[in-house]
């Protein structure tokens, strides 16, 4: 058994040393816009990118498709720049001394990059112009109204030619149109809706140095786009049973990996099991549930990308899900010291009362724990399975561009499978170890304090998920 253990703990070492590949949820959800004005005496011209991530892409392309091969040809797509563009316009607001101005659509383009785990990308550019004499003009007003709730990159830049112009803008792209965003900002991605100019100034002021805004409220909304190895799995071509094998494990460990990054209830398994009686039964069916919980949600939101046309704003629906997980430790937690707390005290009574009934009260005791228990293991891995991982949702989204659906469940189980592992194996070891801690001849009171302790602790973590997930919200 000791040997079993060091190797277990050299496992575990290995594991959380690794560098566990960053994924935001929000990565290949994003809508990014790009506009750039370009502002002339005779009038005003706006050069409008428009890049979607994979999973927009994907549904729009669903819509497109006429002939359901989840590819988007030049047949399908003749109609959409246009359209698109014109949808693009009718979001977008000039207004030149206050009165608005309409754009008229110049050219339109579209094409499909290849992005993470064989899906496409959408980059879309719209060419405008509004022509009017801007010599009498003295204030003009920019506003890109599109996706107003999507998560993204949205840059404003402004030329100007043989008209005085002074504002707060910069004139450089620094995402080069959005082909490349600089990784400093990733973090923070541009948030630049409206832009307001003064035109031809009467004193030539002293240039005002741009200064870029940056949204606070998304950590890392871009980042998640990259390769990883698990989304890569889904496009390999030559299945046999080895390769087959083989990126079923790779999925599995990733899953692992996943598992042991930041957010997935490993602490509030961990304070569960070392506060309560548990067995391996109970972590082993912790694990179970966790595996359900994960694969049913991916398949829920699958189906639920697939089904709607408009799009469910899966990015708001990810804060909806941490809110319900908090909640959810939370209630264990609050379920736990209460019992917990009626427990201890009731046990203090005995001790009191007459020390020879003791073992008869407890076992009375002891059955209440035990159904309180399996429903709280079962609350539990519903709230560490219910965030789905964004790039196990790339995977079932490509299976199903490319008829491989079947592989794409298999990916997707051995991932979730891989992630219930880690956890229950943390949870066998947890109480492994409790035993021995608990055998050791020493009368410690403070080991009776553990189960108060580690409910309490469960608690204010369901209280932290949640006040995150609260603080995240878009509507902040």
């Amino acid at each position: 058994m000791k040997k079993l253990t060091l190797i277990t703990a050299i496992i575990a070492i290995c594991l959380l040393w690794m560098p566990a590949a960053q994924a935001h949820p929000l990565g290949n959800f994003t809508i990014n816009h790009y506009a750039g004005v370009q502002i002339a005496p005779d009038g005003i011209g706006v050069d409008y990118v428009l890049d979607m991530a994979e999973i927009p892409a994907f549904q729009e392309i669903h819509q497109l498709d006429a002939n359901h091969n989840r590819k988007a040809e030049p047949v399908e797509t003749v109609q959409y720049p246009q359209q698109k563009c014109q949808e693009v316009q009718s979001n977008l607001k000039l207004l030149i001394n206050q009165q608005p101005a309409a754009f008229s659509l110049v050219n339109s383009a579209v094409e499909f990059p290849l992005g993470v785990g064989g899906l496409s990308t959408l980059r879309l550019s719209c060419n405008f112009q509004q022509s009017m004499e801007l010599n009498s003009a003295d204030q003009l007003v920019f506003e890109d109204n599109f996706y107003p709730q999507r998560l993204g990159w949205r840059e404003i830049t402004v030329t100007a030619n043989h008209i005085p112009v002074q504002g707060d803008f910069t004139s450089f792209s620094i995402s080069d149109r959005l082909r490349n965003y600089p990784n400093n900002l990733l973090s923070s991605p541009l948030d630049q809706r409206r832009i307001s100019l003064k035109l031809n100034p009467s004193v030539a002021s002293s240039e005002q140095t741009p200064s870029i805004k940056l949204s606070k409220n998304i950590d890392n909304a871009l980042t998640g786009r990259s390769n990883d190895v698990f989304t890569s799995l889904i496009t390999q071509e030559n299945h046999n049973f080895l390769t087959i094998l083989i990126a079923l494990a790779i999925a599995f460990f990733w899953g692992g990996l996943h598992a042991l990054s930041p957010g997935h209830g490993k602490t509030v398994v961990g304070a569960y099991l070392v506060g309560s009686r548990s067995q391996p039964q109970h972590a082993l069916f912790l694990g179970l549930i966790v595996t359900i919980t994960h694969t049913a949600g991916i398949f829920a939101l699958g189906l639920v990308t697939l089904g709607t046309s408009q799009f469910i704003l899966t990015e708001q629906l990810y804060p909806w899900l941490s809110i319900v997980s908090g909640v959810l430790v939370t209630v264990i937690g609050v379920n736990l010291l209460i019992n917990r707390w009626q427990n201890h005290h009731h046990h203090h009574h005995d001790h009191i009362d007459n020390h020879h009934h003791d073992h008869v009260h407890h076992d009375h005791s002891h059955d209440d724990v035990s159904s309180l228990k399996w429903s709280s293991i079962l609350a539990l891995g519903i709230s560490g399975g219910l965030l789905p991982c964004p790039s196990a949702l790339v995977v079932l989204l490509s299976a199903i561009a490319l008829g491989r659906i079947g592989f794409g469940l298999a990916l997707v189980s051995a991932f979730s499978l891989g992630l219930a592992a880690v956890l229950t194996g943390i949870g066998l070891m947890l109480v492994y170890a409790k035993e021995r801690f608990e055998h050791l001849p020493l009368e410690i009171p403070k080991v009776k304090m553990l189960p108060t302790a580690s409910a309490l602790f469960i608690t204010l973590i369901g209280l932290g998920i949640t006040t995150q997930a609260l603080l995240a919200q878009p509507w902040n």
